[in-house]
This record gives structure tokens, sequence and C-alpha cells, in this order.
């Protein structure tokens, strides 16, 4: 540790966090190799928008091998990563699967079967954005801290927690699965708004 980071302090608690159970994570290997330029180029796919009915549909329990599990798994990041999100749900890539990542502070936790335990009471507006509503965000409540419970791809079951945008973006995903988007909860479309050029950070805060 330096002097300028101790005098910055302890780093944050993580945004996303295991509180029971050991999730499937993307690694530190996987993340650079499903990173990479090339494999980016021939694995992503084209986002899914809004108004195509995977999105709207309520999506299925999969039932695969553990390779076509990690095959789809690995064109979800591809495709995240073209489009600088930090979170991504099957059904955005055309896949009607119960599958999601939620990599807020790049926590890589692959989510199959996720369902919300619980959510806080407290909510604050925020800001949210989304790789299937492409050029817009909403501002709409969502609650401060959220309980997840999913399976890993042993069929293990685990559980994770999330502050302020760790559990937003795990409410998120875990609606995508349900067919529902963010949208569907903004109390009127004037809390739809156009991304601007200098919002940058707003997109790549999309899931």
């Amino acid at each position: 540790m330096t002097e300028e980071e101790a005098e910055q302090g302890p780093p944050p608690p993580p945004r996303l966090r295991v509180t029971k159970g050991s999730p499937w994570v993307i690694d530190a290997s996987r993340r650079a190799k499903w990173s990479h330029p090339e494999f980016v180029v021939t694995h992503a796919v084209e986002i899914r928008q809004i108004g195509d009915p995977v999105l709207h549909a309520a999506a299925k329990k999969p039932r695969l091998a553990r390779a076509e599990l990690e095959a789809i798994v690995a064109r979800m990041f591809a495709s995240m990563v073209l489009a600088h999100g930090v979170g991504i749900a099957a059904p955005q890539i055309g896949v009607p699967l119960r599958i999601a990542i939620m990599d807020v502070d790049d926590a890589g936790i692959v989510a199959i079967e996720p369902e919300l335990e619980w959510a806080s009471d407290e909510v604050e507006e925020t800001s949210e954005g989304c790789l299937s509503v492409k050029g817009l965000y909403g501002m709409l409540d969502r609650p401060i801290a959220a309980r997840v419970r999913a399976e890993d791809i042993n069929g293990k079951r685990f559980v994770i927690e999330g502050e302020e945008f760790g559990a937003q973006c795990m409410i998120h995903e875990t609606e995508h699965l349900a067919g529902i988007l963010y949208v569907d909860r903004l109390k009127s479309r004037a809390d739809l708004h156009p991304v601007e050029t200098d919002e940058e950070d707003r997109e790549r805060e999309s899931a």
C-alpha cells in the first residue's frame, strides 16, 4: 500500500456480496479471455431491443449440459462487454433461459434461476439504463438493498446481497427473466429521457 492509498482510507465495501454458498464466478482468466477483442468479435451477438417478444415473456429453467451453459454465458459476457454493460440476462441475446450475469464492481456472478428473496422497504429515486432500451434512461424508485437466491452451474444454491447500485442490478436482471423491463416500472413516460453524448457513464452502467 502506498502513502497515497493509506491517505485515501480503506476501499468501499463491495456493492454485491455473497452471503451463503459459492456462486459460479467469472474468474480473472475467463474475464481476460472473454473480454479479448478477438473473442468479443467472434462471440458477441446483437442485444435484443424493447419490443422483441423474447424480452417480454418469462424465461424458462435451463436444462443443459455444463458445456452448453458455459457457451451461453461466454456469449452473454462478450455481448455485455461489447455493449459496455455491467449485467446481462440471457433473453437479451435471444436465449429464453433463466440465466443472468451480475457484474457490478467486476463481481462476475453468474446466477441461474435467480429469485428475489427480499428487498428493503426503503427506496430511492435513481437513474436506470438498459442495454435493451438503447439511447434512453429512466428515473424510478428502487430498493436500496436486496437479497437474491440462485443456483450455480452445478445446481447448488447460493445467496447474494446488494446495496445501492448492486441491489439495483440484481433486481434489474432478475426482472428481465420474468419478462419485465425497467420501463414497465416507470410512473410515467415523462420519466424516460434520452441519453446525451456527455452521459457515457450512465450508458456504461446499463444492464
